[in-house]
């Protein structure tokens, strides 16, 4: 069974970037599948941080080389979603060395 990491990126204030920063809303949300990794393995631990570090990008944007604003705003978020992620991904992590179910946990 496929099993999913929904990916919460709170993007507040992004709303100031300017028009050559690509559209974010303020709350964009990206979807992470982990179902085919081994996550006891380092190989899918590092895969699904490399999605994870994707999903990341995607839901925050980027900005201009020439707007110092938006590329502050854009790193912002990106630390606020990975900080926002890594207790479930954690959580995840744990349950698939330890050999127990790797669901991500209910609200």
């Amino acid at each position: 069974m496929k099993t999913l990491l929904a990916l919460s990126a709170l993007a507040g204030g992004l709303w100031a970037l300017p028009a050559t920063a690509e559209p974010v809303s303020p709350e964009a949300t990206r979807v992470v599948s982990y179902g085919d990794l081994d996550l006891a393995t380092a190989d899918g631990r590092r895969a699904l941080d490399s999605r994870i570090r994707i999903a990341v990008r995607s839901a925050c944007g980027t900005a201009s080389a020439a707007d110092l604003v938006g590329k502050r705003e854009v790193r912002r978020c990106r630390e606020t979603a990975r900080a926002d992620i890594a207790p479930v991904s954690e959580r995840i992590l744990t349950a698939a060395l330890e050999g127990g179910p790797t669901r991500p946990p209910t609200r």
